[in-house]
């Protein structure tokens, strides 16, 4: 019985977030027909950008793993600060460097059109799976890269046998995350491709497309399927692979470093992949505090700031009860329940967008809905399936993993419950909430596109406020804005980093790496 009133709060927290809008969908799709081709080519955009995306930034990721972090820290910083600038920013920031309202390095270029967007878009994509493949990379141990040249096996065969389990299982998540939520985004190709008919900028434009937004829903469907058939191969290959996520490298071990040849090549996709994301960055700094740091911020920022506060604590709050689901299950059906509580939260993350943000739409313009509170509530569900999903899986998995160890062992020692949560929980559980709001702020001003549909041009929140000063194409005054917040967020995840290791960059930058070669 207590089991199923855990399952039957997940239903409903599941029901409002993504229930409503898709009800409504269903509702008025009679009204309008798909467009066939339109899905047809963003679903080709969008698995163009996936791969491109994974190949660069795993690249990028195995070649920074040669090196110490202090070696790669300053390209660290780029992508970061470049990974929380929203998608049409940075391709209006392209269309400074190489385009015709800037720099002006070829005289007929427009940076205009279906290759430019895919550019744009594995542009903006890249640091994610940079970041992501770094992480799985943590988990591979010098005593194990030792071991195995032992064993006999150097290069290719070393990185087959050791590294590429580790990126390949981080991999389809983010290609199914990358494929969603480049299907959804209709302000990037209206600023990149404007005369390509893609399928989210058709449904935001034109208000009889409820069909089409449903069947957005299918291309994201087959890519969850494609994602979730290789993670089942490789767990029936080799069932532990996962433990492996929850490693850290504790012992130090002596370093190692490639050289002559072997070096080299990491050193240039490092340099180039540097150069690209550093030309991007100080460029459009240039152009963004030269001359647009007279455009009024308003209370865009302050509005968005506010928005993720109060996010965060719905997510917090709706997590902390899927958690309750998920312990219930796992004690009822072991591994399986807690895998289904986490299958449901994956969907909320990996549905596309546009969808959500259609049904918003049509929500927003039903009779009975009006009033402030009213359209509080529709902003908040425009951020909150991405969001929730992105801290209950924080809260499950790297939760513990900070405090769970250190809370057992002052036990151990005879440190009282009460000392123990005091001086370890509490703590480790505060650098777990800042850096749940560092990825609902990055949310709510990058990634969640369903604001686009359900608020007004007028409407104080950063990315609309963007939005509006690139429809008016004020390049300069959007690019502001944007480093603006992002020196912002880049400073809250340095201070996080400094609080999480204790000393700053010296232990950031005394942690031991193991090249592959």
């Amino acid at each position: 019985m207590r089991t199923g009133l855990w399952i039957f709060s997940v239903a409903v927290i599941a029901a409002v977030a993504v229930g409503i809008p898709y009800a409504m969908l269903f509702s008025t799709a009679d009204r309008g027909v798909v467009a066939v081709h339109s899905i047809a080519l963003s679903s080709s955009i969008a698995l163009c950008t996936t791969i491109l995306a994974l190949c660069i930034g795993t690249l990028g990721a195995l070649a920074a793993a040669q090196f110490s972090r202090a070696s790669v820290v300053l390209l660290d910083v780029i992508l970061l600060f470049q990974l929380t600038i929203p998608h049409f920013v940075i391709g209006a920031g392209w269309k400074t460097i190489v385009g015709r309202t800037g720099i002006q390095l070829c005289s007929q270029c427009n940076f205009s059109g279906l290759m430019p967007l895919l550019f744009t878009f594995t542009m903006a994509f890249t640091p994610l799976v940079y970041f992501g493949q770094r992480t799985a990379l943590r988990s591979v141990s010098p005593r194990e890269v030792d071991a195995a040249r032992v064993a006999g096996l150097h290069g290719w065969a070393l990185f087959r046998t050791v590294y590429q389990p580790r990126l390949v299982l981080f991999a389809p998540a983010l290609g199914a995350f990358i494929f969603s939520v480049t299907l959804s985004d209709p302000v990037t190709p209206n600023v990149m491709a404007p005369r390509a008919s893609l399928a989210a900028t058709r449904v935001w434009f034109q208000g009889d497309q409820a069909w089409t937004a449903l069947a957005l829903t299918l291309p994201v469907a087959l890519a969850v399927v494609v994602a979730g058939l290789t993670y089942m191969r490789l767990l029936r290959g080799n069932p532990a692979l996962v433990e492996l996520l929850h490693r850290t490298i504790d012992t130090p071990g002596q370093q190692h470093h490639a050289v002559g040849a072997q070096v080299r090549a990491p050193q240039m996709v490092l340099r180039l992949l540097g150069a690209v994301a550093g030309s991007f960055v100080v460029v459009t700094a240039y152009r963004g505090f030269v001359h647009g740091s007279e455009a009024p911020m308003g209370n865009a920022v302050v509005n968005t700031v506010g928005l993720a506060f109060l996010v965060l604590l719905c997510s917090l709050l709706l997590s902390a009860v899927a958690l309750g689901a998920r312990r219930s299950c796992g004690l009822r059906w072991g591994r399986l329940g807690r895998r289904s509580i986490d299958a449901v939260f994956a969907l909320l993350a990996l549905l596309p967008g546009a969808a959500i943000g259609c049904g918003l739409r049509i929500t927003a313009h039903h009779p009975g809905v009006h009033g402030p509170w009213a359209s509080l509530s529709l902003v908040l569900l425009a951020c909150l399936p991405t969001s929730l999903a992105m801290t209950y899986f924080l809260m499950v998995y790297i939760g513990p993993l900070m405090s769970r160890s250190e809370y057992m062992v002052s036990l151990l020692q005879g440190v009282s419950p009460l000392r123990a949560v005091a001086s370890i929980v509490l703590p480790r559980s505060t650098n777990v909430v800042i850096l749940g709001f560092l990825m609902v702020f990055s949310n709510a001003s990058v990634l969640a596109m369903p604001l686009l549909w359900v608020g007004s041009p007028d409407t104080p929140l950063l990315m609309l406020r963007l939005f509006t000063l690139l429809d008016a194409a004020n390049y300069p005054a959007a690019l502001y804005i944007s480093m603006t917040v992002s020196l912002f967020i880049v400073s809250l995840a340095g201070a996080i980093v400094v609080s999480i290791n204790g000393v700053g960059l010296g232990a950031f930058a005394r942690k031991q790496v193991t090249p592959w070669r």
